[in-house]
């Protein structure tokens, strides 16, 4: 199942539906200092921060997502519940 879903995001990178952004030093830098300002919050995780980065940086606010973290961070994001 795993392996079947791991396929189905490279074929969507392929046919350029989906893109993959990498993370650089430059953005492990801001989400290290990230890491840093929201030290009080542990429970959030370096992914998740550099995930905050990227969206940051394409001014993304609306998160389709379960995860409470984007909200406990005082960056703009918005949770978009599912229906």
């Amino acid at each position: 199942m795993v392996v079947e879903f791991g396929e189905g995001i490279f074929e969507a990178v392929k046919v350029q539906k989906l893109r993959i952004e990498l993370i650089d030093n430059r953005r492990r830098e801001k989400a290290w200092e990230l890491f840093k300002k929201y030290q009080d919050k542990p429970d959030i995780s370096f992914t998740d921060l550099t995930s905050f980065v990227v969206m940051s940086e394409f001014k993304i606010s609306d998160v389709f997502t379960a995860d409470e973290h984007f909200e406990k961070v005082n960056l703009g994001f918005k949770r978009v519940p599912a229906s």
